[in-house]
């Protein structure tokens, strides 16, 4: 996956993706369909980048890297898995 602003390549095997039940309003399929997708990626173990660029990434988004060193983007703005799927992408 490219970063778009700068030339960095964040290669798809360094991202995991969980699907979970959404919540707040969604009809009949509220409760039976997993549609909201979380990202994950593990700042201090990714080869794509630097140490300087993992430190800047560290310090930038530190409410939203737990103590694991793991950064979660999540989405659940529509009831399609798909189209959450591409927003944490997009938001990542």
């Amino acid at each position: 996956m490219w970063i778009s602003g700068i030339s960095l390549f964040i290669p798809e095997n360094e991202l995991s993706f969980a699907a979970s039940r959404s919540g707040g309003p969604g009809g009949q399929n509220v409760n039976k369909v997993s549609s909201r997708v979380t990202l994950s990626f593990d700042v201090g173990k990714s080869a794509a980048l630097s140490e300087d660029q993992k430190k800047t990434v560290f310090k930038a988004l530190a409410t939203r890297i737990n103590k694991d060193g793991i950064l979660h983007v999540v989405s659940q703005r529509t009831r399609s898995q798909d189209m959450n799927r591409t927003d944490t992408l997009e938001r990542f």
